[in-house]
């Protein structure tokens, strides 16, 4: 892509992030964070912010000086996001970094989770108090390091989500409200694939939650203030102890952090709302001492995932969004609005499975089946 290109796109992401995602107003302040490799995604940003009469701050953390402070650093504390920023803006953009991820893996886990996690609890209270509208920006994930420990075309990884996160949010939100209406009213879900798929679980009377790239009134009245594009999901958490039968996943789960870090081919037997058996094509032993230490709760189907983004189909950390892949999360569900406070938590995905609501065709090999006749049901 020549630079004259890639500007454009640049300015367009900015246009789709800052307008309908976020709702800039003129006035109103944005901060737009971001590390050094992914800086002219973020100047784009500034540009936009100014078209629109906004005020916008941008802060740069410079990856190299960020380890070298780390190292230098004799109470090990690991730089973070000041709480103030947050609390100082009406809507928030994040770049993720750092682009060399893989040498976060030799520090210690707590100071990992630091980096993970640096817009900490108190930074997460600002950000509350001022009524924040914050986006997490994937494309800046797609680095040369972060597409070789995955084994994929780093372009091509960048490409598409450059497409999903270009959805506009209004036909994203569409595609969601539709699914929204039959699962909102349905209790029994069934699904089923030519893999060996054939799970039945129980929908918990919760309010489905909807990502559509934006962070409306209801999002933050919910405490959830963050939205990551490309977006395009519809989440349910599920009735805890409930699950029959078998789970085949036909697409990979991505995990930076261990060894493998692409797992595929996980095939997971329930009975009785149990896990009662597990393989895994590649990625097992790794799974397994994850889900030795995950704790009373871990063993349970957790909440299912409806992706509605017809511009995603198989971006590593994207695939919960990808139009047609249902996600199926075992373990704790509390952030889906569930029961089970399991700190254990681990998605796997199946694209192109039917899915019934109470015996009737809500997904035909992962397309949607209009209520207008459903009543005959699948197969």
């Amino acid at each position: 892509m020549t630079r004259a290109a890639r500007s454009r796109v640049e300015d367009r992401l900015a246009r789709a992030v800052l307008g309908e995602a976020l709702a800039l107003r003129r006035g109103e302040t944005v901060t737009i964070e971001t590390w050094n490799h992914a800086l002219s995604w973020a100047t784009a940003f500034v540009l936009e912010a100014r078209r629109r009469g906004g005020e916008p701050t941008l802060v740069v953390e410079d990856e190299e000086t960020f380890f070298r402070s780390l190292a230098r650093s004799t109470a090990r504390s690991v730089p973070g996001t000041p709480a103030a920023v947050a609390e100082a803006s009406d809507a928030y953009v994040y770049f993720p970094g750092p682009a060399n991820f893989p040498r976060l893996l030799g520090l210690p886990s707590e100071e990992r989770d630091a980096v993970l996690g640096r817009h900490g609890a108190e930074w997460k209270r600002a950000a509350r108090r001022a009524g924040l509208r914050a986006a997490r920006i994937a494309v800046g994930s797609a680095t040369p390091a972060a597409a070789a420990r995955f084994g994929v075309d780093r372009e091509a990884w960048e490409r598409e989500l450059l497409r999903g996160s270009l959805v506009p949010s209004d036909r994203l939100a569409r595609a969601a409200n539709h699914l929204v209406r039959r699962l909102h009213r349905s209790h029994r879900v069934r699904i089923r694939h030519p893999n060996g798929t054939d799970l039945a679980v129980e929908l918990l009377r919760a309010p489905p939650i909807v990502e559509d790239g934006r962070v409306d009134r209801a999002d933050r009245r919910a405490g959830r203030l963050w939205t990551r594009i490309p977006a395009g999901v519809v989440a349910v958490p599920l009735v805890p102890g409930v699950g029959e039968g078998t789970w085949e996943a036909n697409r990979a789960t991505y995990h930076r952090f261990s060894d493998p870090p692409v797992r595929l081919g996980a095939c997971f037997t329930f009975h009785r709302g149990r896990l009662s058996e597990y393989s895994f094509d590649r990625g097992g032993a790794a799974f397994a001492r994850e889900y030795g230490r995950g704790g009373r709760g871990r063993e349970q189907p957790g909440g299912l995932t409806f992706g509605v983004n017809p511009s995603v189909s198989r971006a590593p950390e994207a695939a919960e969004v990808a139009a047609g892949t249902v996600g199926l999360w075992l373990g704790g569900n509390r952030s889906l609005g569930g029961r089970n406070p399991s700190r254990f938590s681990y998605p796997t995905y199946l694209a192109g499975a039917t899915v019934e609501l109470d015996g009737e065709a809500f997904l035909q090999d992962g397309e949607p089946v209009s209520s207008v006749g459903a009543s005959h049901g699948v197969g």
